[in-house]
């Protein structure tokens, strides 16, 4: 007899359910600097659900559009990572899940926006995400090193999702295709809806320090 598989919908209930967020801003285990900052934007769930939608949106845009996405995105990466320090490191999380909602609906309703809107929301999103990859804990070259591999994770996580968007759907024009990023895209404009009655609550530690708070209550 075989096992039914589950509903699409309850992988997305089980993502927001998950001890993800405590990974959002602190150390993961077993990886080094570079690829802590790299695995940030797959592992906190503001910064993927903000960048899976971005490459939705951008897929769509086109070849004639590439140059627009690829500069935008870059610019608001550097612009981040200059300004993360002095700015604080601040949270971006909110500013992310705003802009993954305008994004997954402009994917909705077929919207591609005029070409200087591309740029802005671009920036935009590449900033927040930049920004927001920072650590206080860390400083200079390792800071430097973190915040670089966070940009290089986002930008391959909206590379490739936007790669096979543009081959699927805009290239060949797979019906299937077409309807799959609707429902993803109607998916992740209910994403930010769950997570913001839970923004302005206390932020979770991270996995660093429950792990210390634990060997000290075993060393009591």
């Amino acid at each position: 007899m075989g096992v039914r598989s589950s509903h699409p919908g309850w992988w997305l209930l089980a993502l927001l359910l998950s001890p993800l967020p405590a990974w959002a801003h602190g150390s993961i285990p077993g990886a080094n600097v570079f690829y802590d900052g790299f695995l940030h934007p797959f592992l906190a769930p503001a910064y993927a659900i903000s960048l899976a939608a971005l490459a939705l949106w951008l897929g769509g845009q086109g070849k004639a559009r590439k140059g627009l996405v690829i500069g935008g995105l870059a610019l608001g990466l550097l612009a981040g990572a200059l300004l993360a320090g002095r700015l604080g490191d601040p949270n971006t999380d909110l500013a992310l899940l705003l802009l993954a909602l305008a994004c997954s609906l402009m994917v909705a309703f077929q919207w591609q926006g005029p070409r200087w809107w591309v740029t802005s929301v671009t920036f935009a999103l590449g900033a927040a995400v930049a920004l927001g990859s920072g650590d206080p804990a860390f400083s200079g070259s390792p800071r430097l090193i973190l915040i670089a591999g966070a940009c290089v994770g986002a930008v391959i996580l909206v590379g490739q999702i936007a790669f096979w968007v543009d081959e699927l759907v805009v290239r060949y024009r797979l019906r299937s295709a077409l309807i799959a990023v609707r429902i993803v895209s109607s998916w992740l404009s209910a994403s930010p809806c769950c997570w913001w009655p839970w923004h302005g609550l206390p932020a979770e530690p991270s996995l660093k320090t429950r792990l210390t708070r634990l060997n000290r209550r075993f060393r009591c």
